[in-house]
């Protein structure tokens, strides 16, 4: 890469380029003009700088050097402007739109230099060329210079490369070398104070013992201090030199890139010069303003100022024309409020100390915004640049309503923006803010007082009183309601020191605030929206009587839900709150099981209401209103209100849903006390027809409540015996109370339904003692406990059955069984309400399977009432049983059934089979796809034995009899092991019988494991024997040598014994001939019998056919098999 050669000492090393002319097109713009024209640089500059920078380098065309930057100083001496090389090369550069208007401008303004012998005076002046008038000098004629085009000859050429730096380099050669001297230096230092170190020597008997030292015995001096630290010192001095080399081995690799790296280091070097340029030309620049301002200043002109002082004009001063100032462009005027912005973000950010509550602000359109939410806008700006000055008001603008917009122009807004301006220039931003907030804090006062008055006069008068006090406002609200006094008081309330600490963020500032006298008493710590930005009396004070309504309705809820009655469930006591409409605000409290009132307070009076009319409602809301504290007496009359009620439904709404009224049964009072709690006022006893008449229902009611029971009385006969006499007999035998469920019911309920829900919980109660009791008797572990609560809230009891003997059981299993080793032994047994004529209990029995089991789905299915989860494996079944029965017998038949499919279909998978349809009556499976679908399907038919059937065509139905027998005598599993040992034989017998004519072959099964082959003319009469048997722990079939017999000759006797024997002694697929008979597996008999097959088929029978007995001798008889 070229290099310049560098400046001399002292001088600036300018390079000049595209780079600088773009750089600093605006200094060469300036400078060209002055040397052409002669025009004051300041006021170029000023111009230029309003009009934009970018636009004046528009023109600039690409150009490689700098332009002449000579210009004279004031005193005449002449220097060069920083960033610009003297010389005689300019840069052409093409007048824009800009450039022509400041020459336009330059012309009128004052010339010096060359224009100091063009004058201007006030009147006509008379040169000895040209005269001039008032107003600007015409332009002199441009003097005709030779243009210097030696710009032109670099057009098109490549700038030159900048200076290559190579200050502080160091050679790779010298770095290695260097580091090799470091190292050499080094290793004789080492050497020289590892012999300094002294090590002693071990002595034996005053000998060295040599062989140990050699050796490295323990006991030698190798293992001495002076030793040690020779070592260290060795091996500190390897591993710093190998730190070294290892980072002479980086740079190695990085020097490749060294070419690039130098390059980037240049351009780096050459860009902070073209930024110290254009700073230093800026700098020169500023200087050159600030040494010319002194120069601007004219003489004054007393004779003038006292004439004007005096007369108020000059006589002899002339009109001169001046032009007007030229209107500012929206540019202009863009760029000026840009300045002022940053001027302020920079004020605001660095020296302004600025309240926490002011921190919100935004700036804009020359001015900052600081805005107080909820209360106030303010604008401010400066007038100077100094941050030591004050800021200025520009405007103000309150932000809730009801409020002016903004403020209006007159007498208000100038004493308000005199007194801002002032606490601005004396107390900053903080007295500011204290001066606008508590304005704004009294205004809003003034609002919400007016809105009192207003309210006093309209809707809400005669029941509110307003009291104006210094900067509060005091609403009494219920005037005409007996008991104490309830009022409101909005004021501000201060911070905690007498001034805003606007720089503690702890301290708070003055708010308005609400207190609250709830009956003559402050209530503490309340809570109310005054909703600062948009301020309303009327939500304030509605807001206080929601909570006083609340507080009434709350306590009055509390002190009804001591009663018995509700603090059990059965009725219930609902509030509603509102925190800003008391109207919404109101007291459910259902009374009866079909009845609810509606407690309602009136928000402008106080005064309160009972829905839905009626005599007994309106007697109590008579009451209710005339207590002095509601809050405290009133759950007392609601109370009394749902005793007289109750009495009235009871047994209208009993007889309603079909039951029957038992007759007095005159248990005695011995046996009431003994039952039912203490108070009981009145009794009645219920029962259900279909039900057991062994349980009835009794209702209660006295001062603890309303209350159902379950009542088991003794038997039939005693019963019958109470109720057609008037003795006191001991009839009843236990009761048991029906506790409501803890779900939320609706709070207007129909009678009905509330009886139906008290016949679902009795019904549930009886069952469940049968069961238990059942339970017992068989001696079944079992166990009550309080299940979860369901779908509709509601728990109930559950009883858990664990199920005994966990061992394996053969393949049927009796129904009174009840281990089951593919589930868990635990049973949950749940109650789930009535059937559909309220005559039987239903039951949900739930069992968890250990080991799922194929087709469970599909079992769950065709059972009726039956379901299956498979996350969770459990296994649910519906039992349904007469209420006062149990459910135990049926939950133990469901069980037994789903075991022994279970049973079924692990058997079937355990063979690799697929079961295809799976029911309580019926299991079918598929043994064989390919070349035949071959089915099965074990039928369980009600009070008879299982069987199977097969479909058809399908080996396995000669044998069909003996496969449901072993079925039954020894399970699934046998009889899937002998359907799959006998398939490939009975195939094997099918396609024989299939390839010959009928009666030439025929099938004899003896049993499923032992069959019998005979042939019949045309061929000897003969057969043999297949039987299955066990050889080695393996099944195998053998056909004994001794069955192979024929009972007729045939032509050629030798060669067929021949043939019988090479089968009977020799040996094939899957088969041998062994001594006693032929052997085959379980897929290779197949081969041995086609092979006898054919040893039979070829022979000829040397009996005349006339002569054979089994001869047919017309058409439709019947053949003789031997």
């Amino acid at each position: 890469m070229a290099a310049h050669q560098k400046p001399p000492k002292g001088d600036r090393p300018w390079v000049c380029g595209t780079e600088a002319l773009a750089t600093t097109s605006n200094v060469h713009h300036y400078y060209k003009y002055y040397k052409n024209y002669k025009i004051d640089l300041i006021q170029e500059f000023k111009e230029a700088t309003s009009k934009g920078k970018g636009k004046l380098a528009q023109g600039a065309r690409a150009g490689n050097e700098g332009i002449n930057g000579r210009r004279a100083h004031l005193d005449g001496a002449e220097t060069t402007m920083p960033g610009i090389l003297g010389g005689a090369r300019e840069s052409k550069v093409a007048p824009t739109a800009e450039v022509q208007d400041s020459k336009m401008e330059a012309r009128r303004a004052t010339i010096e230099g060359e224009a100091k012998n063009l004058p201007e005076t006030n009147g006509t002046h008379t040169s000895t060329h040209v005269a001039y008038t008032n107003g600007f000098a015409p332009t002199p004629p441009r003097p005709n210079r030779p243009m210097i085009n030696a710009i032109d000859n670099l057009v098109g050429q490549l700038p030159p490369e900048i200076e290559h730096w190579t200050m502080g380099y160091v050679s790779m050669s010298g770095l290695v070398g260097r580091l090799v001297q470091e190292t050499f230096n080094g290793i004789g230092d080492a050497i020289n104070e590892m012999a300094e170190m002294t090590v002693p020597q071990p002595l034996t008997n005053g000998v060295v013992n040599h062989v140990n030292h050699r050796f490295g015995n323990p006991q030698s001096g190798d293992t001495s201090q002076a030793n040690v630290q020779k070592k260290v010192r060795m091996f500190e001095f390897a591993n710093s030199r190998r730190a070294q080399f290892i980072k002479v081995i980086v740079l190695s690799r990085w020097a490749r890139q060294a070419e690039s790296i130098s390059k980037a280091i240049d351009l780096r070097i050459w860009l902070s010069r073209k930024q110290e340029d254009y700073n230093s030309a800026v700098s020169w620049m500023g200087e050159l303003k600030r040494k010319l301002a002194a120069v601007k200043d004219p003489n004054p002109d007393i004779k003038t100022a006292l004439e004007v002082l005096s007369v108020g004009e000059v006589s002899w001063l002339p009109d001169l024309g001046y032009l007007p100032l030229p209107h500012l462009s929206p540019q202009q005027i863009l760029d000026s409020l840009r300045r002022i912005n940053t001027l302020l973000s920079i004020r605001l950010n660095l020296h302004e100390t600025i309240p926490p509550i002011f921190r919100n602000f935004s700036i804009s359109s020359g001015r900052a915004t600081f805005r107080v939410p909820d209360e106030f806008e303010v604008d401010l700006s400066i007038a100077e640049e100094d941050p030591c000055k004050q800021l200025y008001f520009i405007d103000f603008r309150p932000i809730f309503s009801p409020a002016p917009a903004a403020l209006s122009v007159g007498r208000l807004r100038e004493e308000f923006e005199a007194r801002a301006n002032e606490i601005l220039g004396r107390r900053g931003l903080g007295g500011l803010f204290d001066f606008m907030h508590n304005l704004i804090l009294t205004h809003k006062l003034t609002i919400l007082r007016n809105q009192a008055f207003e309210m006093a006069r309209g809707y809400w008068s005669e029941h509110v009183k307003i009291e104006p006090v210094r900067r509060s406002v005091v609403v009494q609200y219920w005037c005409d309601k007996p008991g104490g006094k309830n009022w409101i008081e909005v004021a501000i309330r201060r911070g905690k020191g007498g001034r805003i600490a606007y720089m503690e963020g702890e301290q708070r500032i003055p708010e308005l605030a609400v207190r609250w006298f709830r009956g003559g008493t402050e209530v503490l710590d309340v809570k109310v929206d005054l909703k600062p930005r948009v301020l309303s009396m009327e939500y304030i004070l509605k807001q206080i009587i929601a909570q006083h309504t609340n507080y009434t309705f709350t306590e009055m809820a509390a002190k009804m839900s001591h009663c018995l009655s509700y603090s059990s469930g059965r009725l219930r006591v609902k509030r509603r709150k509102s925190a800003t409409n008391p109207a919404d605000a109101s007291l459910l409290v259902q009374i009866t099981t079909s009845r609810a009132i509606k407690v309602i307070q009136e928000p402008v009076s106080g005064r309160f209401a009972i829905l839905p009319a009626s005599r007994l409602n309106s007697r109590a809301e008579y009451d209710l209103n005339r207590l002095a504290t509601p809050a405290k007496e009133g759950a007392n009359q609601i109370t009394f209100l749902r005793a007289v009620a109750s009495q009235e439904e009871t047994e209208a709404s009993a007889r309603r849903v079909g039951w029957e009224l038992v007759g007095p049964l005159h248990p005695g009072q011995e046996t009431m006390q003994r039952l039912f709690p203490k108070g009981t006022q009145r009794t009645r006893f219920y029962r259900r027809s279909s039900w057991d008449p062994s349980w009835v229902l009794a209702f209660t009611t006295g001062l603890y409540g309303d209350c159902w029971w379950v009542v088991e009385l003794f038997d039939r006969k005693r019963t019958l015996e109470a109720t057609e006499s008037t003795t006191t007999a001991p009839v009843l035998r236990a009761a048991y109370r029906i506790s409501p469920d803890n779900s939320e019911p609706p709070i207007m309920e129909a009678p009905e339904a509330a009886i139906a829900q008290v016949e679902r919980d009795a019904a549930g109660i009886i069952s469940q003692f049968a069961d238990t009791r059942h339970l017992a008797a068989s001696k079944i572990p079992h166990r009550l406990q309080l299940a979860p609560p369901g779908n509709g809230g509601q728990r109930s009891m559950s009883i858990y059955i664990r199920l005994l003997g966990r061992q394996a059981l053969p393949m049927l299993r009796s129904s009174n069984s009840l281990t089951l080793p593919w589930a868990n032994e635990v049973v949950k047994l749940d109650y789930r309400g009535l059937n559909l004529t309220h005559s039987a209990a239903i039951h949900i029995a739930t069992i968890r399977l250990n080991q799922p089991f194929s087709h469970v789905k599909d079992l769950a299915t065709s059972m009726p009432g039956a379901a299956f989860h498979g996350p969770s494996g459990a296994f649910a079944i519906r039992l349904q049983n007469k209420v006062g029965g149990t459910s135990i017998p049926n939950l133990t038949q469901s069980l037994s059934a789903v075991e022994r499919l279970r049973n079924f279909a692990a058997a079937v998978k355990a063979h690799g089979l697929k079961s295809t349809n799976t029911s309580l009556d019926r299991f079918e499976f598929i043994y064989q796809h390919l070349p035949r679908l071959l089915k099965a399907t074990v039928h369980f038919p009600v009070n008879a034995p299982l069987y199977m059937t097969l479909s058809s065509p399908n080996p396995h139905l000669r044998i069909v009899d003996h496969l449901t027998a072993r079925l039954r005598s020894q399970g699934l599993v046998i009889v899937l092991a002998l359907m799959r040992m006998s398939l490939p034989l009975l195939t094997t017998f099918a396609q024989l019988e299939s390839s010959t004519s009928p009666g030439y072959i025929t099938i004899l099964t003896r049993s499923e494991q032992w069959f019998q082959v005979r042939y019949a003319a045309p061929v000897p009469k003969g057969g043999f024997d297949v039987q299955l048997r066990q050889r080695r722990d393996d099944p195998k079939w053998f056909i004994p040598e001794s069955s192979i017999r024929k009972s007729e000759p045939v032509s050629d006797e030798e060669k067929w014994q021949q043939s019988l024997e090479r089968v009977t002694r020799g040996k094939g697929e899957g088969w041998r001939g062994m001594n006693g008979g032929i052997v085959g597996t379980l897929n290779g008999v197949q081969n041995a019998v086609e092979k006898l097959h054919a040893v039979f088929s070829s022979a000829t029978s040397n009996v005349p056919e006339a002569s054979r007995p089994g001869k047919r001798k017309a058409e439709g008889e019947i053949v003789e098999i031997d």
